[in-house]
C-alpha cells in the first residue's frame, strides 16, 4: 500500500519488482560511474557517483522492505542495454513516424469508447489506447533525440 494525498492505494507486486530492478540497475550504474570518475581523477564526479549510489541503495532497501524482488526478466534486459548505434536507425525513425501517424486514430477510438478528455493532456486526449501509444512514442523519441520538449513534447 502506498499513501498519497490522504488516500491509500495498493501497489501490485510486479510494479514493486519492476521498480526494484531499476533501483538496482541505478545503484550498479552509480558504482560504475564512481570507478570511471576515479580513473579520470574527477573528485566531483566521484562524490556525485557515490551520492547517486547511496541514494539508490536506500531506495533498494526501502523496496525490499515492501517485499520487492528483482525481476529476472527485467534484470536480463538491463544487463544487456541497447547499444547507442542501434537507438537511431532508419527503421527506428520509420517506426516512430508510423506510431505518430496512428496516434489520431487511437484518439478517435478512445473517444468513441468514452475514454478521452476534451483536451490534450500529456501528449494525447485519449485515456486508453492513445495513452499507451503516446508512452511508446515518447520512449522512441527519447532514444532518437534525447530528452527535451522540442521532440518529445515533454512526454518523457
Amino acid at each position: 500500500m502506498v499513501s498519497a494525498g490522504g488516500s491509500t492505494k495498493p501497489v501490485p507486486a510486479e510494479e514493486l519488482d519492476r521498480l526494484q530492478t531499476h533501483a538496482i540497475a541505478a545503484m550498479r550504474a552509480g558504482s560504475r560511474a564512481w570507478h570511471a570518475a576515479r580513473e579520470c581523477g574527477s573528485l566531483e564526479g566521484e562524490a556525485l557517483a557515490k551520492e547517486a549510489r547511496e541514494n539508490s541503495r536506500a531506495v533498494v532497501r526501502g523496496l525490499q522492505t515492501l517485499g520487492a524482488c528483482e525481476s529476472d526478466q527485467a534484470a536480463a534486459a538491463l544487463a544487456h542495454p541497447i547499444p547507442f548505434h542501434a537507438l537511431d536507425t532508419p527503421d527506428v525513425r520509420q517506426l516512430l513516424a508510423g506510431l505518430e501517424a496512428l496516434l489520431p486514430v487511437a484518439e478517435r477510438v478512445d473517444a468513441a469508447r468514452g475514454r478521452a478528455c476534451a483536451e490534450v493532456i500529456g501528449g494525447s486526449a485519449g485515456l486508453d489506447l492513445a495513452e499507451d501509444l503516446v508512452q511508446l512514442i515518447a520512449r522512441i523519441s527519447l532514444e532518437i533525440h534525447g530528452p527535451g520538449t522540442e521532440h518529445t513534447g515533454g512526454r518523457e
